[in-house]
């Protein structure tokens, strides 16, 4: 195939790749939509119903209203009669009201007997109202918990209106940024006299809510339609390219895309901040112990003298720091690298992954064999030769498993030898697990098929115990392409299918001679001969390594 053919199939493939993105999007709107339609019908019976039962609580309510209506009246009449304001004989008939009226100061009672009774209502109302508040309500199961169906219209609609919103916050940080940069050098001098005179007069914080009062005043002023362009901190204008108004399938498959990797590089660059400043508190970095000292002294100092004088100290250092010393760090990042303590600081902060990886490393380092004779005169011979091959070939080897580069495969086993780790109870074909077999100075390691996985086992060549040619299942042809090793604790691991089985053991019992471990050599074991480290349970951590030690190693990974 030709260069300028193999390129026309790329592109058409990178085609097809969009249009199956888009078509992806447009299916779920399409199925959210005729799920739609399929509940219309029990929409409208739902509509039927609930017009049904909002003329019953009209009803109800009118028929609630006249009884209030009735109760009020017998209420007031009941209340007249006890207090003797009122004649027995207007309750016996309609026509000795008629021709007897009441007088003037009965009407005023009866007026302030309900004014009473109302207050006292909404008095009792308002109580009960405040305890309802303190009862629990019952969790309300949305249906749509996951929100709208994706649509490539709304999400870009979305992105449109998020970057027009935060585009007055990003313009306040550039512009900060250009302050502190010396931009406009007139006026950063003129905000950093400003800055000294109000931390040597003690009144900085009178100068920042008078620059807020200031800003809500333009604001309010915009807000009646005066056209007020003002801002303390406006970035100067950029050129911006000119934006290409051709829209088609590559802008949403790109769009999909360019949100993905925003999300992902954000997200971790933040995770990776809030694990240093974990590891800062969590006393799991040396530079802990000088921020302790350093808070401790300040306590100190903080009763022997009075705090306006330390107020005065560090918003003075403050200022120099961030109008001069910072300006001459960034624009000389060699100067930075050396003598700016707090940038070094905060490189050197591990994250969890790097800590992690710090202790699966000092723990792998308890593993490793010293150099024997032969050893050492054959790497000293091969060092020409075989240096580039293992930076090039075997540093991805070393990564999957977290091993040194010492620890890269010996001859023979840089590709790995096929094979499967065999599990004797369950059957033939469910207890197969393909992967590749590895052996280097220190580890036998086993990679599965599917990389990365936690499922890769690697197993030190301190912890075997013995090693033998096996046959786990009968009806094999030959002598079974296996082999068996024992570990310390009894663990048995059998490793299957090996096509040049007779080698790969002649060759392990050759590394295990050449370190003198008595699995090989024949000497009988002694469990004091073993690595104290051999004997525990490894406590590595498992949630970064892309391995587990054989010693931790279950059937259930």
């Amino acid at each position: 195939m030709d260069a300028s053919s193999y390129e026309v199939y790329e592109e058409h493939l990178k085609h097809l790749e969009e249009q199956l993105v888009t078509v992806t999007i447009e299916n779920q709107s399409l199925v959210s939509e005729l799920n739609g339609y399929k509940d219309k019908e029990s929409l409208d019976r739902l509509r039927a119903e609930i017009e049904i039962e909002r003329n019953r609580y009209r009803k109800l309510e009118e028929k609630f209203k006249k009884h209030e209506k009735d109760c009020d009246i017998k209420h007031i009449q009941s209340f007249d009669s006890a207090q003797g304001w009122v004649d027995v004989s207007i309750k016996s008939s309609n026509s000795a009201e008629k021709s007897s009226p009441t007088p003037k100061s009965t009407k005023k009672r009866v007026g302030r007997i309900k004014k009473f009774d109302l207050m006292w209502r909404r008095i009792v109302n308002s109580v009960y109202n405040f305890m309802d508040d303190f009862t629990e309500e019952p969790e309300e199961q949305n249906e749509n918990d996951d929100g709208e169906p994706l649509t490539v219209k709304q999400l870009k609609a979305n992105i449109n209106r998020f970057k027009s919103d935060l585009t007055p916050y990003i313009d306040t940080i550039k512009g900060i940024q250009q302050l502190l940069a010396w931009k406009t050098p007139s006026y950063t001098l003129l905000m950093f006299m400003i800055y000294l005179i109000a931390i040597w007069h003690g009144c900085f914080v009178s100068v920042i809510l008078f620059c807020l009062v200031v800003r809500m005043m333009v604001s309010y002023l915009n807000h009646l339609g005066f056209q007020i362009k003002f801002n303390f901190f406006q970035p100067l204008e950029e050129k911006k390219p000119k934006e290409d108004s051709s829209s088609g399938l590559t802008d949403k498959f790109s769009l999909v895309i360019q949100v993905a990797r925003k999300v992902q590089n954000g997200l971790g660059a933040a995770a990776d901040g809030l694990e240093k400043i974990q590891s800062l508190l969590t006393w799991k970095t040396p530079v802990t112990r000088k921020l302790f000292i350093m808070l401790f002294i300040c306590f100190v100092m903080s009763f022997t003298a009075s705090m306006e004088n330390y107020s005065y100290i560090m918003g003075i250092f403050l200022g120099i720091k961030m109008f001069i010393i910072n300006y001459f760090y960034n624009r000389y990042p060699r100067l930075k690298r050396r003598y700016d303590s707090t940038y070094k600081t905060w490189q050197q902060l591990p994250t969890t992954v790097e800590c992690e990886q710090k202790m699966v490393k000092s723990e792998i380092n308890k593993f490793i064999l010293s150099e024997t004779e032969s050893t050492s005169e054959e790497s000293a011979s091969d060092t020409s030769t075989k240096t580039k091959k293992i930076k090039d070939t075997d540093a991805e080897f070393c990564q999957l498993f977290s091993l040194p580069n010492s620890e890269s495969p010996v001859s023979g086993w840089q590709g790995g030898k096929r094979c499967s780790l065999v599990n004797k109870e369950k059957s033939v074909l469910s207890g197969l697990k393909n992967g590749k077999l590895y052996l280097t100075r220190s580890f036998l390691c086993f990679e599965r098929t599917k990389t990365p996985s936690k499922k890769n086992i690697v197993i030190p060549l301190a912890d075997i115990t013995e090693m033998s040619k096996a046959k786990p299942y009968a009806i094999l042809p030959g002598s079974g392409m296996s082999i068996e090793i024992k570990l310390v604790g009894g663990k048995v691991f059998t490793f299957g299918a090996i096509v040049y089985r007779d080698e790969a053991y002649d060759s392990l019992i050759q590394a295990g001679i050449d370190q003198a471990l008595p699995w090989a050599t024949g000497v009988p074991l002694n469990q004091d001969t073993l690595p104290t480290s051999s004997l525990r349970r490894r406590s590595s951590a498992k949630s970064i390594s892309n391995f587990t030690w054989a010693s931790d190693y279950t059937d259930a990974d």
